[in-house]
């Protein structure tokens, strides 16, 4: 067992920290119009309906004028949906504990800096989490395993990492990256359909104060 100085836990946001009421689905159809309108949508609309955020807005990114106005659309959705959050239940004391005990605690989410850091201020949690990388840091987005790897060269000396996420996307960015995936919250048949294989599914944030993280 690898002592906790030893073990990153990196924890998603919305909805795995934070109760998010970012409307992820009327963001897609948002974003599914601008590509259709321009003539980009490569797929039907059914079949694009299922692509993660980051790919509706990759598929823009040859014009600028189309780019700007997707980005407008996600981060407008993130700024409301943030900004009546409140914390997911037993997160605060979860993360205090785990940080007291000596993990190194970070986060990854797909949100813009400038959303996350104000809500994570709000709560106190800023304080406990060595790294914090959103999309102003990471060069790729979840499901891209781009972010866990930039969080690892930011904390020397790991030698187990988790990945703690209530979606899909989250378990895919971990088996990529080749680190274990806690999954959280009641989606886990769906982060079954997509491929993702956690290593532990939890309904509850206390239940990680009772895994053996660390183990070999």
């Amino acid at each position: 067992m690898r002592p906790p100085r030893e073990v990153a836990l990196i924890f998603d946001l919305d909805n795995t920290l934070i109760q998010s009421t970012i409307d992820f689905m009327g963001t897609r159809h948002r974003l599914i119009d601008l590509l259709e309108a321009a003539g980009r949508a490569p797929a039907p609309r059914e079949a694009l309906i299922r692509e993660p955020i980051p790919h509706l807005a990759a598929l823009g990114e040859t014009d600028a004028d189309l780019a700007r106005a997707m980005w407008d659309v996600i981060a407008a959705a993130e700024a409301e949906g943030i900004r009546k959050a409140g914390p997911i239940e037993h997160a605060g004391e979860v993360l205090r504990t785990l940080h007291a005990r000596g993990y190194r605690l970070a986060v990854l989410t797909n949100n813009a800096r400038d959303a996350v850091l104000p809500k994570l201020e709000e709560f106190a949690f800023d304080t406990l989490f060595e790294v914090i990388a959103t999309r102003t840091e990471v060069p790729a987005l979840k499901p891209s395993p781009d972010g866990v790897r930039y969080i690892l060269e930011h904390l020397p000396g790991i030698g187990a990492a988790y990945v703690i996420g209530d979606a899909w996307i989250d378990g895919l960015a971990a088996d990529a990256a080749g680190v274990r995936f806690i999954g959280f919250g009641p989606r886990e048949q769906v982060a079954r359909e997509r491929g993702v294989h956690a290593w532990r599914w939890i309904s509850d944030l206390r239940e990680l104060l009772d895994l053996p993280l660390g183990e070999e």
